[in-house]
């Protein structure tokens, strides 16, 4: 008889252990979830505008057009408008254009917008254009590879050893290389210093 009770002793208390292990362990590995799913969960949102939920860091795209130009378009962090998401909005931004038969165009500025479907580019804010031995400097640059027109404007200063020029529009033709600088007003005249 007193085996009988020692033996439902002993399973009454080897089942209480395992309900309470079985509480404690599922409980505990709950609280572990949370705690380490917290900085995630706030990393994640560093990630995501409040706005359209659509922020990208680290962007690249490149293409080639028909002619054979190569270009290529990098953004530390871009924003994809929520109305259209063909449209993105960059910071930080570099751009490449290959030309055939040329040398490399590099451009920089600290924004640009950029459309996925037609690779029209519009830079602005502290934009700079280099390209062998030649560097411009403006406000705003737009790339059409439509019109294979690339279009600076709003404080353009040129420069190449020698000689430093402020003009309103500087235009360059992606297929011919050809440049042409001028005035918007007709009647005001470019600035050439000549540093020779």
């Amino acid at each position: 008889m007193y085996k009988k009770i020692l033996i439902q002793f002993l399973l009454l208390i080897t089942i209480f252990i395992i309900v309470f292990a079985t509480f404690f362990l599922y409980f505990n590995k709950k609280e572990k979830l949370k705690t380490s799913s917290l900085p995630i969960i706030k990393e994640k949102k560093l990630l995501i505008d409040d706005d359209t939920g659509t922020l990208i860091k680290d962007i690249n795209y490149s293409f080639s057009d028909l002619s054979g130009n190569y270009y290529e378009l990098m953004s530390k962090v871009g924003k994809i408008d929520i109305n259209n998401p063909d449209k993105i909005f960059m910071t930080n931004v570099v751009a490449t254009i290959y030309l055939v038969d040329s040398s490399p165009l590099k451009i920089t500025s600290n924004y640009a917008n950029y459309n996925k479907i037609n690779h029209e580019t519009s830079f602005f804010e502290n934009v700079n254009v280099t390209h062998l031995i030649h560097k411009a400097t403006s406000e705003n640059l737009d790339i059409s590879f439509n019109d294979n027109l690339a279009s600076m404007y709003n404080n353009i200063v040129y420069n190449k050893p020698g000689t430093n020029l402020k003009a309103d529009r500087l235009e360059i033709d992606l297929i011919t290389k050809n440049s042409k600088i001028f005035m918007d007003n007709k009647t005001e005249k470019i600035k050439i210093i000549d540093k020779k």
